[in-house]
């Protein structure tokens, strides 16, 4: 036998976890080459560097969008969370893993998984550290899949870790009809809790579909004249929708926020709880998502994707989400 038969079937024999799928060292990627509007984006060739130490690969079918990936390319966190140009954006993936780094042991080649990851997603290949991995929820497809991390992570930490949502409670959530909102309605209504929640008029009826009780249209009545004495409220929208909504809180009641800080003012005047950041955690990341994945597969949560763009058109998810009118998730699928 040839001596580099041999050695050949050694590695095959020897080789580590994740040492027989190579990846390549291109990829297809939405780079961001300055802060601005979408011209700053184009689709290019990005390196695809192997995981290191305590990180798995994936191979990305689909990406899901949230305002943040817009947030990003206009600059608007540049002094709490700069970027490093050419920045990929994209925090939310699902697909198959392609290869594990030195002393991984929960993942293996071929798993499904969901991740979310601090930028990076609008491409064909991620590294991610394995505490931000979870299994994909089976009964979902990947694209499905790809709506969850973020949106979900940000309901599930606010209403369920910080509020501790129970039976029997009150609850407004502001823009229901969003990524989060939408998310944020089905565990509220999970959990027993009377929902209440504010959204254009088109999307009465699919908010009521998902568990609210109640639904305000937010164009034509301010919440304050109809909503009073509720337990805990949940604003996804910021700005003067944020400072209003103390005065519809019982005393002691709990005001939640992922847009801006609670005003501190009115949360001290009226004895609230007010945590920020609400959603604040001591879970990994990957633990949560594991938790929700269950949710998803035993039908307690409904994905709903509004829009889905290939990688090609990646721009234009990010335009549609800066929109603002999105119902329920904008996908970008890279393997069709």
């Amino acid at each position: 036998m040839q001596p580099t038969l041999v050695l050949s079937l050694l590695f095959v024999l020897f080789a580590p976890p994740g040492a027989l799928a190579s990846s390549p060292t291109k990829m297809r990627a939405l780079l961001m080459t300055d802060y601005g509007g979408s011209e700053v984006l184009r689709i290019g060739e990005a390196s695809v560097p192997m995981p290191s130490s305590g990180e798995v690969q994936i191979r990305i079918h689909a990406a899901g969008v949230n305002p943040v990936d817009w947030k990003i390319r206009a600059g608007r966190l540049q002094r709490t969370s700069p970027v490093t140009l050419p920045y990929i954006p994209g925090r939310d993936v699902a697909g198959i893993i392609r290869s594990v780094g030195p002393g991984v042991t929960r993942w293996k080649v071929g798993d499904s998984v969901i991740a979310v990851l601090d930028g990076g997603g609008f491409a064909e290949y991620v590294n991610v550290p394995v505490e931000n991995v979870a299994p994909k929820p089976a009964k979902l497809s990947f694209e499905e899949a790809a709506g969850i991390p973020t949106a979900s992570l940000a309901a599930w930490r606010t209403l369920i870790v910080n509020a501790d949502i129970k039976q029997g409670q009150r609850v407004l959530i502001h823009g229901g009809a969003g990524g989060v909102g939408s998310t944020a309605v089905q565990l509220a209504h999970w959990r027993g809790a009377h929902v209440i929640t504010t959204a254009s008029e088109r999307n009465h009826e699919y908010l009521k579909a998902l568990g609210a009780d109640e639904v305000i249209d937010y164009r034509t009545t301010r919440f304050e004249d109809v909503v009073k004495n509720v337990d805990v409220v949940l604003d996804t929208v910021g700005g003067e929708t944020l400072q209003r909504s103390p005065a519809v809180l019982r005393q002691g009641g709990t005001l939640l926020t992922i847009v801006g800080r609670p005003p501190a003012e009115a949360c001290s005047e009226r004895k609230l709880r007010c945590p920020s950041p609400s959603t604040a955690t001591r879970a990994q990341p990957g633990e949560e998502l594991a938790e929700l994945g269950k949710l998803f597969d035993q039908g307690t949560l409904k994905m709903n994707l509004d829009a889905r763009f290939p990688l090609e058109q990646a721009t234009k998810a990010l335009e549609l989400s800066e929109g603002g009118h999105a119902r329920g998730k904008i996908i970008v699928v890279v393997v069709d």
